[in-house]
């Protein structure tokens, strides 16, 4: 509403009534309010009731009084956090109303925004091999499966898979026999040493091999064999 003189918009109000009047014998109008502007600027109520009533014409009599609020004061900015989100709430005075006591007072409005937190870049796939106790060779894969909103900050969420292979089988001994003029051999191998070569997925299986060579030999056609 414009500022026009409170004057004015009081007797715009009491024609206004006046065309509505009730005849005496109804029921008692409720108050009416209307919130305008004085000529010095201040935001009013001005407040129409009913104060008796004329018999002779059937009509009500109204009276009217105006409440100003205090000054606007200045808005006020805080700083608050709303799922995760960092947000910034202002309160501004918004509004006039009549309390309790018909004084007039401002209404308080918040208005918030929130600022949607920048993610960092997405982190890469990480893996890591291994060997449990038992054998079995593990690879566990870790990658980032969503994003975690904490006090306007954004953090990746990760998640593990962990994905397991047999134990590596133990390949079986081995032995050779040969056999020349007057001498006569076994050779033993035997998987000794186990490592796995944990570069790649897959994680190969490598064996380390011993060997042993006993040898027997005989003068010419004697039967006697002797360890050579």
């Amino acid at each position: 509403m414009g500022r026009l003189p409170a004057m004015a918009l009081a007797a715009a109000a009491v024609a206004a009534v006046a065309t509505v009047a009730a005849a005496a014998h109804g029921p008692t109008p409720t108050p009416k309010l209307m919130k305008i502007t004085n000529a010095s600027g201040q935001d009013c109520i001005n407040r129409w009731y009913v104060s008796g009533r004329d018999v002779a014409a059937g009509k009500w009599v109204w009276a009217d009084e105006t409440r100003c609020c205090p000054p606007r004061v200045a808005p006020k900015t805080m700083t608050v956090f709303r799922g995760g989100k960092r947000c910034t709430s202002t309160w501004t005075q918004c509004d006039t109303a009549l309390n309790d006591d018909g004084n007039c007072v401002r209404k308080w409005c918040d208005a918030t925004v929130c600022a949607e937190p920048v993610c960092p870049p997405t982190p890469p796939v990480m893996k890591t091999r291994y060997v449990r106790r038992g054998g079995e060779r593990c690879v566990k894969t870790w990658s980032a499966c969503g994003k975690r909103l904490s006090r306007g900050v954004c953090t990746w969420k990760g998640c593990d898979v962990v994905r397991c292979q047999p134990p590596c089988a133990k390949p079986a001994a081995k032995t050779m026999r040969s056999q020349s003029a007057g001498r006569v051999c076994v050779d033993h191998w035997w998987p000794a040493a186990l490592s796995v070569d944990t570069s790649k997925d897959g994680m190969d299986c490598k064996w380390g091999w011993k060997d042993v060579k006993v040898c027997h030999c005989r003068d010419g056609n004697k039967p006697v064999w002797k360890r050579c």
